[in-house]
């Protein structure tokens, strides 16, 4: 946003000072409204670029008062989005995107009218809305009056989306002669929210409003007052409530190995595997609460083994050899930011178990008789599995998609050896046990499934 501000400033001093640029403003400005709007708008561009939202509002209103232009009017409304005016910041952003600019107009104002194209898309799911219902009694013709927050709001928008600021809101219905019910929302950003309200009749509703709902229930959609929220892909209501879900998620991931296979010099698990990369890991488990998750996983990792051991019996003709590594266990993870909001950071934590295996084939020129494969490996505990990440909430917020990275701590304690030349294998415990690390970052996909 600071880019828009630094850019504007030269601009409008420019923009300003040229009575031969032409203003978008229908009401054409004078030199002397010019004159009187420049201190405005640099305070204004000043206090913004300092993140002084507030007073760089207060600041830009005055100078859109006298002057408009593009290059206060997106400030203005990137500080009224940022400030949860979503309104009144995305129809200053529309107005900016259909208005036509002048051809000798600066060069900034065809940017900043860009950055507004740009702007909005990014803001507008964020708009939530209010969806007003109201019964009268039987028999009884409806002429209601409903107002929000004290405004008027036209009949024709009843059963019908009415776009309005996250918040706090208070909707009040009335008909004369027959009562008035009242309802006070919370709007989560990006939320749909029905308000169904009745009117009794006579004097209207209970003393004080309808009883608020009991904390985690479900009220009867068609019960005076009630709120329940009806889009489908809301992340909770917008009187905050958490949601469950199950959770599934897929991985790719590519990692980077430390520490020691086992005890005793030359025994570093990158003298064995170089890296690895998983091209499948799968998560599985349940959102409680919205914030937390609790699950399992599992990943299956194609490890490149190094030159150093490559250049033993794996570097002789006829014979290719393979690594994997396998892990798996239980892992739990909180999301700072999932309920509705479009970038959603999560850190979380876990442990398992941990197989790393090489396989080795010879063809038939080598044994002297058909192909044979051996293989071995070793086998441990994955103490802790740290891992963090950012997801991008997508499809009102039920797939997230972004970046993670991953890091384990483990110990092999039994390893596997080939016994003959037909896979068979023997088992010991690993005497010398020594400590690991696998460091992977990669990109992860998640869908929850509400209920």
């Amino acid at each position: 946003m600071r880019s828009i501000f630094r850019a504007s400033l030269p601009i409008l001093l420019a923009a300003t000072a040229v009575p031969a640029i032409a203003s978008a403003d229908p009401n054409a400005p004078t030199d002397s409204d010019k004159a009187a709007a420049r201190p405005f708008a640099i305070e204004g561009l000043r206090l913004a670029q300092a993140g002084n939202c507030q007073g760089a509002a207060d600041q830009l209103e005055r100078a859109e008062a006298l002057v408009h232009a593009p290059t206060t009017a997106v400030p203005l409304a990137q500080c009224d989005i940022q400030l949860g005016k979503l309104i009144a910041g995305t129809e200053l952003l529309n107005r900016v995107i259909n208005e036509n600019i002048p051809a000798n107009a600066p060069s900034s104002w065809s940017d900043a009218k860009k950055q507004a194209s740009s702007l909005l898309a990014a803001a507008a799911p964020r708009v939530p809305k209010l969806r007003i219902h109201v019964d009268v009694p039987p028999g009884v013709p409806p002429n209601v009056e409903v107002t929000v927050d004290g405004q008027p709001i036209s009949r024709v928008l009843l059963d019908n989306d009415r776009p309005t600021d996250p918040g706090q809101h208070r909707v009040v219905a009335t008909q004369p002669g027959v009562g008035t019910a009242e309802q006070t929302v919370t709007l989560a950003e990006g939320q749909v929210l029905a308000v169904s309200l009745r009117l009794a009749g006579g004097a209207g509703g209970p003393p004080g409003g309808p009883a608020p709902n009991p904390p985690g229930v479900v009220p009867d959609p068609y019960g005076p007052g009630v709120v329940t929220p009806t889009s489908p892909g809301a992340m909770s209501g917008a009187s905050g409530k958490p949601w469950m879900a199950f959770e599934f998620g897929v991985r790719l991931a590519f990692g980077i190995p430390f520490g020691s296979a086992y005890g005793g010099n030359g025994n570093d698990l990158d003298h064995f595997t170089s890296n690895q990369f998983a091209p499948l890991w799968l998560d599985a488990g349940v959102r409680l609460a919205s914030h937390w998750y609790v699950g399992g996983y599992f990943s299956y990792g194609i490890a490149s083994i190094s030159n150093q051991y490559s250049n033993g019996a794996c570097s002789n003709t006829g014979v290719g050899c393979s690594a994997s590594d396998i892990r798996f266990g239980a892992n739990a993870a909180y999301h700072l930011f999932p309920d509705g909001q479009l970038v959603d950071p999560w850190f979380g934590a876990g442990f398992g178990y941990e197989w790393a295996s090489v396989t080795a084939t010879e063809d038939a020129a080598v044994t002297g008789g058909k192909p044979a494969t051996v293989s071995g490996g070793l086998d441990g505990w994955e103490f802790v599995n740290l891992q963090g990440g950012v997801d991008f909430r997508l499809l009102n917020g039920n797939l997230g998609v972004g970046p993670f990275v991953n890091f384990s701590l483990s110990q092999f304690v039994h390893q596997s050896n080939p016994s003959d030349t037909n896979g068979g294998t023997t088992g010991s415990s690993i005497q010398n046990q020594a400590l690991h690390e696998w460091f992977l970052f990669g990109v992860r996909g998640d869908y929850d499934l509400k209920f």
